[in-house]
């Protein structure tokens, strides 16, 4: 299973995918993954548990949760409430980019989001329903095609966005859920030392618990066992490096945690299905 991932779409010039109202089922979601694009999910109804970077919130009505791109997460709804939500799906380049002003841009949302690794906004009531009303524009506008319906979708999702941004300056959230002290702090250690081997033995040690339990526990909350998690984070790290440093392929390996260069290569390509190599090229 490949857990980094591309969102499909046939229009390369409007890089923007929606689905609207949709009922989630833990046999239909998706296991970790990542993507390039962002990702705004808003929660009508149901219960459920999304993990997003290292933390874990509660899905439920109100909840708007805000995925920016590299960002491992996975939603787990409950399966005898399951969740109905929106979602959209965007590239970072269907954003407004001019500074009309020095203190705001599109973008600030989601590099805060990713900054501070705070996810979720809990939405008042009267939020909620404007929120409702303008996703069902943009579903309105895109079922009947008018022409000028691709602007009117850009348009409204930009008011979302600077809307959320006024709500989280307004608000402050604390509604993560540690399912697992030991896990919060073992995820929040391992962030912080990718750079290191981390054995299964080791991080097991750490978390004063044996090995077969932190396994056990690991792959039941985060949703993939260990290895695959550790190898995802790395990949994510690598992309980042291969397109803002001039690191070498072979600094990159070490600074990321892999064991050697051709363990670095065989676990990208693996995610990628492309070379370190190929990947910083076409990003340039």
């Amino acid at each position: 299973m490949k857990n980094i991932q591309k969102v499909s779409n046939q229009d390369a010039l409007f890089p923007f995918s929606f689905i609207y109202k949709d009922k989630k089922s833990p046999q239909r979601e998706l296991s970790n993954h990542v993507h390039d694009y962002y990702e705004i999910v808003y929660v009508y109804s149901g219960k459920g548990t999304f993990f997003i970077g290292d933390e874990f919130y509660h899905m439920q009505q109100g909840e708007v949760f805000l995925i920016p791109n590299n960002t491992i997460h996975r939603a787990m709804p409950d399966k005898d409430n399951p969740v109905t939500s929106t979602i959209i799906f965007f590239s970072p380049t269907l954003l407004y980019n001019n500074l009309v002003d020095e203190f705001f841009s599109y973008v600030h949302l989601f590099e805060e989001t990713k900054k501070f690794n705070h996810y979720q906004i809990s939405l008042p009531s009267d939020a909620q329903l404007k929120m409702e009303k303008q996703l069902f524009a943009i579903h309105q506008e895109r079922m009947h095609a008018e022409p000028g319906f691709k602007h009117a979708c850009l348009m409204m999702m930009h008011q979302i966005i600077l809307d959320l941004y006024r709500i989280r300056i307004k608000t402050k959230e604390n509604n993560k859920v540690y399912h697992s002290d030991w896990i919060i702090d073992i995820l929040a250690y391992i962030n912080s030392h990718l750079d290191e081997s981390l054995s299964l033995t080791e991080l097991a040690n750490k978390s004063l618990v044996s090995t077969s339990h932190f396994s056990r526990v690991f792959k039941q909350k985060v949703g993939i066992g260990l290895i695959e998690y550790l190898n995802t984070k790395r990949v994510i790290k690598a992309k980042e490096l291969l397109i803002s440093t001039s690191y070498t392929v072979s600094q990159i390996a070490e600074i990321c945690g892999f064991e050697s260069v051709s363990h670095f290569h065989r676990i990208f390509k693996k995610y990628l299905n492309m070379t370190p190599a190929s990947y910083r090229k076409i990003q340039k």
